[in-house]
């Protein structure tokens, strides 16, 4: 049998099947497969357990070993982060045994005594012991394959020890360097014996005969680009360490794909993990909606899809809509509820810093959540990276209930199982993209050369793997202990060095190194072989680096076969400059018959957001949808009052006051986890705090306007459904809504406040002096038809700190704004006009937004060659447009929609 041997081989190694197309008796090792091929000829079998098993188990002996020995040396380390402590502990444990560490024999400082002592409690071996027990089972004469001739790339003296003594073990009549390396006579061979050998000897360019070529690109991105529209014959070998790029690349001009993988965790692999968050204290409005989006989950995908909706349109998972959602859910779904969410009939848990989540809980989720993903990978349906994904979840699981049945504890803080459990995040190869016939002989490490190519290019010939050397981290002492068995650096860097030239002594007739001046953002970091050739030949007399002058610097330009010529830009969004779209199938668009206050403000102020929110119906999805902070105080704000001043409690100033001195604790806390669940999130916590404290003297502020007025509280969050306003009658549209609060007077007349949770009163005022509030005209047209009765007063009411603002009579009133002599007309007649016009526009495939552009005045009018809705509005009795005027340049503009979801798809944004 013919064994390839590198300890550095890694994935797929280039073999010349031209010279031989049959090759039943050779294979290529590194030391794993080397090792695993002897064990299968011996007869032997040593089973050596995962990463993650072995560091658990390494932990389990931390653990034990701290109960009589608190004060030892990795004691602090371990009960700040003990599954990483032992995983560090257990490399150097490893490493020092493959040196030939004996515990409790050889120890020459703290750590290893220490490392000692915790050995007696661990049994678990790793590859590395594996490794020697085979070397001896060698020397003892076990079977081994037959007629063995093992091919090394070059002479083992500098590979690791141990496996130095395996191949001693085989016998140096099996083992031999490769002797088909190339023997032809060019720069090239030159170059690599200088290299081969580290000799001090002049490298130069000069003398080059093309067999060395040095290709340079600005950028990564140009170079793959570049690479990729290369004929696939045209090298024997291509070396590339991260091939997502270049393969996208070839996908792009539909050619085969060389196969790129990456290493890393996925949502799948981290399923335990992700859905720990339900068990958070207090509960993480965000981890739960991410638990609920993962790909893969025991609850159905319909339940979760309407149970995130509810939760964003809500607010918080402590409401009834939720409580209605979970009692109506399928029997499927109900069955595994009391597992994989947070139990809803239990807030107080949720909203506690300090609550203990008991271990019972953890092991029923981890049991039912382990049991499910062995179901789902015998799913038939499912690809092969997914299973691996699952799988990697599986092992992450079974880990999990390995670390709770070493807790001795009954009832475990969540801070502290996540620190435990996160450090579980495991890796995992997964595959992108595929090898396809026909593909280029792609590598992607220097070392997997098992028999010469012709020609080789080297795509990433920049920013050198730097890797830490082995024993790195022993200390002198150490080091002088383990002396014999010890790597020695010297060797080592030797092992590194030709490993990293293979190519140029792999390589028959042509080399081409490829490099760029940046990498991503960065300058990329050159070759010390780069470097080397620089001192070597020297600067001319311009100061000039001669190596310059043999540096082929390349442009996508030079694409082979490949012509570039600037393209026209094409704008293919429909849009003008001013942001107005216009778009052909106007039979899609179908108007609302019932509208809502905000609603029908935002069709005449904002029509862009208007037709994407209420027609297309394009709005956010998950936790991208949960509101703002900001926004979610005002959401709670309203709901703390509405509860407060309910005139079910009786309305009147001194039933309210009760209200606020025996309830507003427990109203807070319950609002927040209804409708303010973000809040809870302990990034918020301390802003949580301050607002609870301003809606505190907010609410007592509020009663005292109240009662400076001689008011009482009607209703709170009035609801009107479908109404329908004269005004309006002839659009064949009805209004339905909530009025935030009505108040009556004395004689009965209705009072109405708007709440707006701002602090800057500027607008507001800007909307009364205009006569632009739409919304409190809604509000008055509303009671109007209800009662017929004549609102008396009409105010916002900005919180926390309870600013009046109004053109009407009211007590406290401390932003009283009058209306503009011009203005003075009737707003709803006004509103019912603009609806007409917006809807026209839109109807004829055409919405005009106007944001961020300026316009001049003329003759003291704003004009706009462009809008045509601010050149109609006095012609046609429209609803002013909502501008900023600029008197230093005369112009002005349309003001911003500041809280828009659609600013990236307008014009300038």
């Amino acid at each position: 049998m013919k064994v390839f041997y590198n300890p550095s081989y890694d994935g797929f190694v280039y073999y010349d099947f031209s010279k031989t197309n049959i090759a039943f008796d050779t294979i290529v090792c590194n030391t794993k497969s080397l090792v695993d091929l002897i064990e299968l000829h011996a007869g032997l079998h040593i089973p050596v357990a995962s990463d993650l098993e072995r560091t658990l188990d390494y932990y389990t002996a931390i653990r034990n070993y701290s109960k009589t020995n608190p004060g030892h040396l990795f004691a602090k380390s371990f009960e700040r982060d003990g599954i990483n402590t032992a995983k560090e502990c257990l490399k150097w444990r490893d490493a020092m045994l493959l040196a030939g560490w004996v515990p409790g024999k050889n120890d020459s400082s703290e750590r290893m005594k220490t490392l000692s002592a915790i050995e007696k409690n661990f049994k678990s071996p790793s590859f590395g012991e594996k490794l020697l027990q085979i070397t001896k089972a060698v020397k003892e004469g076990c079977a081994l394959p037959e007629d063995l001739e093992i091919i090394i790339p070059f002479d083992y003296h500098c590979f690791q020890p141990a496996e130095v003594e395996l191949l001693k073990a085989i016998g140096e009549e099996h083992v031999h360097v490769n002797s088909e390396l190339p023997a032809n006579k060019n720069f090239l061979r030159k170059m690599s014996e200088v290299l081969k050998d580290n000799k001090s000897d002049k490298l130069t360019l000069e003398e080059n005969d093309g067999s060395v070529e040095l290709f340079e690109f600005e950028n990564t991105n140009d170079s793959l680009q570049y690479l990729s529209q290369l004929p696939v014959d045209q090298y024997s070998v291509w070396i590339n360490r991260d091939n997502r790029a270049f393969d996208s690349w070839l996908s792009y001009l539909n050619k085969p794909t060389c196969g790129a993988s990456d290493k890393g965790v996925s949502q799948i692999s981290e399923l335990p993990l992700i859905g720990l968050g339900i068990f958070s204290r207090p509960l993480n409005l965000t981890s739960l909606i991410s638990w609920l989006s993962v790909p893969f989950s025991p609850l159905s995908f319909k339940f979760r899809d309407d149970l995130i909706n509810t939760i964003v349109g809500e607010g918080g998972y402590f409401n009834e809509a939720c409580r209605m959602l979970l009692d109506k859910a399928e029997d499927y779904d109900k069955d595994k509820i009391k597992y994989f969410l947070p139990d809803i009939t239990k807030p107080k848990e949720a909203i506690s810093q300090n609550e203990k989540i008991k271990k019972t809980t953890i092991v029923e989720y981890v049991a039912e959540l382990s049991k499910w993903i062995f179901n789902k990978t015998q799913d038939e349906k499912l690809n092969d990276a997914h299973i691996v994904q699952l799988q990697g979840a599986l092992a992450t699981c079974a880990a999990m209930k390995k670390i709770l049945d070493i807790f001795d504890e009954e009832e475990i803080f969540f801070e502290d199982l996540i620190l435990v459990f996160d450090s579980l995040s495991t890796e995992i190869e997964m595959e992108i993209s595929e090898a396809n016939k026909g593909c280029q002989n792609l590598i992607k490490s220097s070392a997997n050369y098992a028999s010469p190519a012709k020609s080789t290019i080297w795509c990433d010939f920049y920013n050198p793997d730097e890797r830490e050397l082995t024993y790195s981290f022993l200390s002198p002492a150490e080091k002088a202990a383990l002396n014999d068995g010890l790597w020695q650096e010297d060797n080592e860097r030797e092992y590194i060095r030709l490993n990293k030239y293979l190519p140029l002594f792999y390589t028959e007739e042509k080399l081409t190194l490829v490099t760029v001046k940046k990498s991503g953002t960065k300058d990329s970091v050159k070759e010390p072989l780069i470097i080397r050739l620089e001192k070597n030949m020297g600067k001319d007399e311009k100061g000039k680096d001669i190596i310059e002058r043999y540096i082929k610097h390349v442009s996508l330009a030079d694409i082979p076969g490949v012509k570039t010529e600037e393209l026209p830009q094409i704008n293919n969004r429909h849009q003008a400059v001013d942001g107005t779209i216009t778009f052909k199938r106007t039979d899609l668009v179908h108007f609302r018959e019932v509208e809502s206050f905000s609603a029908i403000s935002n069709l005449i102020d904002y029509p862009f957001d208007y037709v994407f929110d209420k027609i297309i119906n394009l709005q956010k999805k998950g936790a991208a949808a949960l509101s703002a902070v900001y926004t979610t105080k005002g959401t709670v704000a309203h709901a703390i009052i509405e509860e407060l001043f309910n005139p079910k409690h009786g309305g009147c100033p001194e039933d309210i006051a009760n209200q606020i001195k025996n309830n507003y604790e427990e109203v807070f806390s319950q609002k927040v986890l209804e409708s303010g669940g973000i809040l809870l999130q302990s990034e918020n916590l301390s802003e949580t705090a301050i607002f609870k404290e301003q809606m505190g003297e907010c609410v007592k502020a509020l009663l005292k306007l109240i009662q400076e007025n001689g008011l009482k509280v009607i209703a709170c969050e009035q609801k009107h459904e479908k109404v329908d306003l004269p005004e309006f009658s002839k659009h064949k549209i009805t209004f339905s809504g909530s009025i935030d609060m009505v108040l009556e007077d004395s004689a009965g007349q209705p009072v109405i406040f708007d709440f707006k949770f701002s602090p800057s009163e500027a607008k507001y005022q800007d909307w009364i002096r205009e006569n632009r509030s739409m919304q409190l005209a809604l509000y008055r047209g509303l009671v109007f038809k209800a009662t017929e009765k004549h609102a008396k007063a009409a105010a916002y009411v900005l919180l926390p700190d309870v600013k009046v603002i109004t053109a009407d009579d009211l007590q406290g009133a401390i932003f009283k704004t009058y209306v503009d002599v011009n203005r003075n007309g009737n707003l709803l007649k006004e509103m019912s006009n603009s609806y007409s016009f917006r809807k026209k526009q839109i109807l004829q495939g055409f919405i005009e937004d106007g944001e961020g552009v300026e316009y001049p005045f003329i003759n003291g009018k704003p004009v706009s060659p462009s809008i045509d809705y601010a050149d109609s509005t006095e012609d046609q009795a429209l609803v002013p447009m909502d501008m900023e005027t600029h008197s230093r340049n005369k112009t002005w503009n349309k003001k911003q929609n500041k809280y828009s979801n659609y600013n990236t798809f307008k014009a300038g944004k």
